[in-house]
């Protein structure tokens, strides 16, 4: 995503059906940059954050909006918590590592086909 000036957003967003929070966290656990992984507790306060961790020493969140989406946004904490302001990366090199870890992950086979079966993808053609 880009803003209005041209500049790459530190947001991004994923089918969940394809991984739970508890794959997104293994997952972000490889990532250079990341620490301080966070899985959120079974019946915690907010069931809408998924996952804390720190990026480039920068708060972060993986986040199911309404805690019902069908899609996780991973971003700055600061877009939907009281967390003070993330600035900006210092490249846009730095989200799209991020992001590259979640579009490398290839779900087991019986989670491709039901993902594939309930989002309707395999009607669509995929250029990939």
């Amino acid at each position: 995503m880009f803003n209005d000036a041209g500049v790459r957003s530190p947001v991004f967003q994923i089918d969940n059906i394809y991984l739970s929070s508890a794959t997104a966290t293994k997952l972000l656990a490889t990532v250079e940059g990341v620490t301080d992984v966070k899985q959120r507790k079974l019946f915690a306060k907010s069931s809408d954050i998924h996952v804390e961790f720190q990026y480039l020493g920068r708060p972060y969140i993986v986040w199911e909006p309404y805690g019902d989406n069908s899609r996780f946004w991973i971003g700055p904490a600061d877009m939907v918590t009281d967390a003070a302001p993330v600035r900006e990366l210092d490249s846009t090199a730095d989200i799209c590592r991020l992001e590259d870890a979640f579009k490398r992950y290839q779900p087991p086979f019986y989670r491709k086909i039901l993902g594939d079966i309930f989002t309707l993808r395999f009607l669509h053609r995929r250029d990939e």
